[in-house]
């Protein structure tokens, strides 16, 4: 049988290159493309799609609004695309539902499409809307997840001492080693809210908890000394943000 099959996304080049992919997997067809949450919602009611291909970061209407918009008795399976690892740490202990991070590739959006098939051909009971929300909303963790070539990797956030941007790839400075993520500075940024770090230059993050000294320079930049003994660079884009967390406090 033919997977009918919804693309979820607000970003063109996202939607385009989920139909390429999906276009030379045998036995689906893309039946509708919406660019938001509200199109994702009335193309569900309108065709009853299968499966759904849905982005968690949208303006508007977020990819669980759209789930909870939707009618249990209607609901089709959910495969997630998004660039934000932090959603996938409850995720992927729901069987039926896959997680795919961007940029997606190949292997992964086919991998999706096998489950969905096998979940179609025995019948395999899915998620129900409840279970989504439950597994999907956000959480306060101690912990960053990572994708590892093909793996997931959990990092204890405490453990991370700096992240730095080289090129297409974050480096997080940890105990004796470093880890290599492909990623930008800015979504490991947005993984690690909450948490105890800071901006102190365009290309890095720092742990304050592992900070030992903050030596001033000149022209209002700063060199951060951690306690590894490591000199990181303050720009004087971030220095008066990094001078005023650490200002002594008067009564």
């Amino acid at each position: 049988m033919t997977i009918r099959a919804i693309i979820v996304d607000d970003e063109p080049l996202a939607r385009g290159l989920l139909m390429a992919i999906l276009e030379d997997v045998a036995g689906i067809e893309v039946i509708a493309q919406c660019q938001n949450g509200f199109e994702a919602v009335e193309a569900v009611l309108t065709h009853t799609p299968d499966v759904m291909f849905l982005d968690v970061e949208m303006p508007e209407m977020t990819g669980f609004d759209v789930i909870k918009a939707i009618q249990s008795d209607i609901m089709p399976m959910i495969v997630f695309t998004t660039a934000y690892a932090q959603y996938a740490v409850e995720a992927f202990r729901v069987r039926a539902l896959n997680y795919v991070m961007k940029p997606l590739s190949e292997d992964e959006i086919e991998q999706s499409v096998i489950r969905v098939r096998e979940a179609l051909a025995t019948a395999a009971p899915t998620a129900s809307k409840s279970q989504m929300l439950a597994a999907l909303e956000p959480t306060q963790t101690r912990t960053l997840m990572i994708k590892d070539s093909d793996r997931i990797a959990f990092l204890v956030k405490s453990d991370i001492h700096w992240a730095e941007a080289e090129g297409d790839y974050v480096c997080l400075h940890l105990d004796g080693s470093t880890r290599f993520v492909r990623s930008t500075l800015k979504a490991i940024e947005a993984q690690l809210t909450g948490g105890r770090f800071l901006r102190i230059h365009r290309s890095t993050l720092v742990n304050e908890d592992r900070i030992s000294q903050i030596v001033p320079g000149k022209k209002g930049e700063a060199v951060v000394v951690t306690k590894s003994g490591q000199r990181l660079k303050v720009s004087r884009t971030y220095g008066p943000a990094l001078r005023a967390r650490f200002a002594p406090r008067t009564p």
